[in-house]
């Protein structure tokens, strides 16, 4: 297996991925459609280290006991990993439970969302080919102020 250096962010670094402030994000009118975002591997976004690769994102996510992810499509095929708790996974017309150490893969744009469905708050860890992603939501979400919402991407 080949692999390409990158060179531009120096040594191998280890990242703490939930050491961030996170992000709260949520939708108005219902109290349950609400998250915080960590986003550790995407330099130029609030609060983020400055490692990243070339060709790869993280999101990560936590969500609350009874909370969820509004659905959403995704410009990017997305691995979902769920590090703590339970979430049930919405991918299209199916739904599926995840708990800590399982995943779930969900095509580009194919609409998804995730429902903790424990007691616990919920970890995620959203994993992109890419190091730009644009989520289009079916309603606006806040504190963005718009349903379509881009991270990572080139930052000069």
């Amino acid at each position: 297996m080949a692999t390409k250096s990158n060179t531009q962010n120096g040594p191998v670094q280890a990242v703490e991925l939930y050491q961030f402030d996170g992000a709260d994000v949520w939708q108005e009118g219902d109290d349950r459609a609400q998250i915080r975002g960590y986003f550790p591997l995407s330099p130029g976004t609030p609060n983020a280290s400055e490692v990243s690769g070339d060709d790869l994102m993280l999101v990560c996510i936590e969500i609350e006991p009874g909370n969820y992810l509004p659905s959403h499509r995704d410009s990017n095929e997305e691995l979902l990993l769920v590090t703590a708790g339970t979430v049930e996974a919405t991918i299209g017309e199916e739904s599926v439970e995840l708990s800590n150490g399982a995943c779930a893969i969900v095509p580009e744009m194919v609409p998804h969302g995730l429902r903790n469905t424990g007691e616990t708050t919920a970890r995620v860890v959203g994993v992109f080919p890419n190091d730009e992603l644009t989520a289009t939501f079916e309603e606006t979400l806040m504190p963005f102020g718009t349903d379509v919402v881009t991270i990572g991407g080139d930052t000069s």
